[in-house]
C-alpha cells in the first residue's frame, strides 16, 4: 500500500527538503516527483524540459536523497506550492510529512531515470561549473527580448543551456552546470563526479545530483 505520509530521519532532513524545494521553485515553478524506496526518498525537480519531449534537446533534473526513519512506498508528483504548504504546517521539531492530497502529472516524470548501471566518466571542478553557469545566465539574459512569451523563453533557455561546458574534455551541458549552481550544490574548491548511463549524464557530489538526458529528434 502506498504511503500518505513519510517520516524523516530528523528535523535537519526536513529543513534540507524545504531549502531544496524553495530553490527549485525559483527556477521552474512546477512539480516535484517523490520516489521512496525503503528508507530513501529521492526528490526530483525540473530544471530544463523541452516544449515537446520528442523534439530533441535536453531534459535536466535536480535530485536530492533524503533519509527516512521508516520504510515508505511512494512514486508520485506534487506541485512545489503544495509541498511548501505541507512543510509550513509542520512544527519546528516535527518529522512527519503528510503528502499533498492532489497529485500532478508533469510530462518529464514519465521519463525513466536510471537507478543503477552508472559508469564513472571523471570529475569536473565546481569552480568551472560555477563560471559556466554564470556565463549561461548572462547569455540567457542578453538573448531574451523584453516581455518574452513562454515559447520564446523555453526556446532560448533550451538553446543556451544545451551548449556544452567548454574546456572540460567531456560532454556536459551548461544547463547541468546551471542546475548545480542554482540548487546550491556547488562548494567552492570542490569537485563533482561525472557519470554516464546511455543518453544520461549525472553530476554528483555530497550536496546533491543533477541528471541530464540528451534526447534524439524523432524522425
Amino acid at each position: 500500500m502506498a504511503s500518505d505520509a513519510v517520516n524523516f530521519d530528523d528535523s535537519n532532513s526536513v529543513s534540507d527538503l524545504a531549502n531544496f524545494i524553495s530553490r527549485a521553485k525559483t527556477i521552474e515553478d512546477g512539480a516535484a516527483q517523490f520516489v521512496a524506496r525503503k528508507t530513501a526518498l529521492a526528490v526530483y525537480v525540473p530544471i530544463l524540459v523541452p516544449a515537446d519531449l520528442g523534439q530533441g534537446g535536453y531534459t535536466i533534473l535536480g535530485m536530492r536523497v533524503h533519509r527516512l526513519a521508516q520504510p515508505a512506498e511512494v512514486n508520485a508528483s506534487y506541485s512545489l506550492a503544495s509541498i511548501q504548504d505541507r512543510l509550513a504546517r509542520m512544527g519546528e521539531t516535527s518529522v512527519e510529512f503528510s503528502l499533498p492530497p492532489v497529485e500532478e502529472n508533469p510530462k518529464w516524470a514519465g521519463i525513466s531515470v536510471p537507478v543503477s548501471g552508472w559508469e564513472d566518466a571523471g570529475a569536473v571542478a565546481n569552480d568551472t561549473l560555477s563560471s559556466s553557469a554564470q556565463s549561461g545566465i548572462d547569455a540567457v539574459a542578453q538573448a531574451l527580448p523584453e516581455n518574452p512569451g513562454l515559447p520564446v523563453l523555453v526556446q532560448v533557455r533550451q538553446r543556451i543551456w544545451s551548449t556544452q561546458v567548454p574546456d572540460v574534455g567531456m560532454e556536459i551541458p551548461m544547463g547541468a552546470a546551471f542546475a548545480m549552481h542554482a540548487l546550491g550544490f556547488l562548494i567552492p574548491g570542490g569537485q563533482c563526479r561525472v557519470l554516464r548511463n546511455g543518453s544520461w549524464t549525472r553530476l554528483s557530489n555530497e550536496r546533491g545530483h543533477v541528471l541530464a538526458r540528451k534526447a534524439s529528434l524523432l524522425v
